[in-house]
């Protein structure tokens, strides 16, 4: 039976008090890619943490698919209750929580302590987002921050002086992030973060996409690790391995999978000017993409080029 009244508000005052426990807003419309955790009151073996697949649906036994993007957090949890009803001998409270918002996310790269992808219930202003990527390392240059956005088929950029606008006080009046935003802190020169000319890219689907230095001996799963690791879709058999030559680039494709699953082999080891790209699973990369992209650029130009690069290998997923 449903709780409510004084038991379940104090229950509920009782979990928020709990570090790391939050509880979603409940008019939160959920979107593709959130994270969330479900739980079933009494019924633990149902507790599931699941992402919102692309196309809108959870997996969640024993009901299934369920659609749960464009739905607020409420909603879902009432279409669980009442689906859950036919299985189970009672009606029984679920409790979904989002525990990554990453259908309203931004990407920071460059000269910050923790580039990678954030997601927030709502976009906030630039300094916020900075600083959830755990600020600006020494030597980043605040007077030309960039801000990549898809306009189109393309990509547009603004340079931003947040430096002399949060002297002034004025960061609030900076251009508002929107999803899919990235936001570029560049270094001075010879400053501590890596660009790509001394640093590598991880792109794709991994936890935290960004620009990391490059070791004398920094091997692929060194390279995924600094990255925080694959995504839920991420594809681990199809890993690209894309290298700057004199002709344009090479691509090499690896199968992490089997090497974990049948051992041995070679370890690739990631040099300078490298880019790591982790495809999703559910992709496949045409051959002809990977012409153009020989003829695109060079990959150890700047930070913009990394961002291209980047959508250019979605584009052909």
């Amino acid at each position: 039976m449903k709780m409510s009244g004084p038991f379940w508000s104090v229950l509920v005052m009782a979990m928020l008090a709990i570090p790391g426990i939050a509880i979603a807003d409940p008019e939160y419309t959920l979107g593709v890619e959130d994270q969330i955790s479900i739980s079933v009151w009494l019924h633990p073996e149902l507790d599931r943490t699941v992402s919102v697949q692309t196309d809108g649906n959870i997996v969640f036994p024993p009901l299934g698919e369920i659609k749960a993007a464009g739905l607020t957090v409420k909603q879902l949890q009432d279409r669980l209750a009442d689906r859950l009803s036919t299985y189970l001998r009672s009606t029984s409270t679920v409790t979904v929580t989002i525990t990554k918002y990453l259908s309203q996310s931004v990407i920071v790269t460059g000269a910050v302590y923790a580039p990678g992808r954030y997601g927030f219930a709502a976009i906030p202003n630039i300094m916020d987002v900075l600083n959830a990527a755990g600020g600006p390392v020494p030597g980043a240059d605040l007077t030309r921050v960039q801000v990549i956005r898809r306009e189109g088929e393309g990509r547009g950029t603004r340079v931003l002086d947040v430096l002399n606008a949060q002297r002034a006080g004025t960061t609030d009046s900076l251009m508002t992030l929107r999803t899919g935003d990235m936001v570029v802190v560049e270094s001075f020169v010879g400053a501590y973060a890596p660009a790509p000319g001394d640093g590598f890219a991880v792109l794709g689907e991994v936890s935290a996409p960004g620009i990391y230095q490059a070791g004398p001996s920094t091997t692929i799963w060194n390279a995924l690790a600094q990255a925080h690791g694959l995504t839920q879709t991420g594809d681990l058999a199809r890993v690209k391995i894309v290298t700057p030559t004199r002709d344009g680039q090479q691509v090499v494709t690896i199968n992490l999978k089997e090497v974990l699953n049948k051992g041995g082999g070679s370890i690739a080891v990631i040099k300078a000017g490298d880019i790591v790209y982790v495809p999703h699973t559910k992709s496949s990369v045409a051959a002809k993409g990977w012409v153009g992209l020989t003829q695109l650029m060079s990959l150890t130009s700047d930070l913009v080029n990394i961002v291209i690069i980047a959508d250019y290998l979605n584009r052909q997923n």
